[in-house]
């Protein structure tokens, strides 16, 4: 009986985290503009990857052209966590209906994954190799928990 219940409690751990993930990742170029009190809603990025005016032009255009996806999978995300969350409380049992939305969190989970890694690789494009590298290897680490190292010297 306690393995079924954690079994929904890890999915819907999960579902949050994605939420968050894809939430913050939509909404991080607006807080660090509002933090760098620039106009440059890319501020962060230009100093952190040493970014030239044209590269930075180039990747605020790809920033600005993917946020309305992030936001269609961060809804996505949300409703199928709230059908789950209403599910949940009204069986003690895996019925198809939650077993079908448990599913369908997966399946969102994984495409909205699958967008950040393809987003990350596209702005990539734009950098020098060693920074594009680092830039990559920094967005997988949080898009894929636990799938890669953070640190591969803590992993020997």
């Amino acid at each position: 009986m306690k393995r079924p219940a954690l079994i929904y409690l890890a999915v819907l751990v999960s579902a949050v985290l994605a939420y968050v993930l894809c939430f913050r990742m939509a909404t991080h170029e607006t807080r660090q503009m509002m933090a760098a009190d620039s106009g440059d809603g890319i501020a962060w990025l230009r100093k952190e990857f040493a970014l030239n005016d044209e590269q930075a032009r180039a990747v605020a255009a790809l920033q600005a052209e993917y946020e309305p996806r992030c936001m269609e999978m961060c809804a996505k995300i949300t409703a199928v966590n709230r059908r789950i969350e209403k599910l949940l409380p009204a069986t003690a049992t895996m019925t198809p209906e939650l077993k079908a939305e448990l599913e369908e969190a997966s399946r969102v989970q994984a495409e909205c994954r699958a967008a950040t890694l393809a987003q990350a690789m596209a702005i990539s494009a734009h950098m020098a190799p060693e920074q594009a590298a680092r830039y990559r290897a920094m967005i997988a680490a949080r898009v894929l928990p636990g799938v890669l190292p953070h640190d591969s010297a803590t992993h020997r």
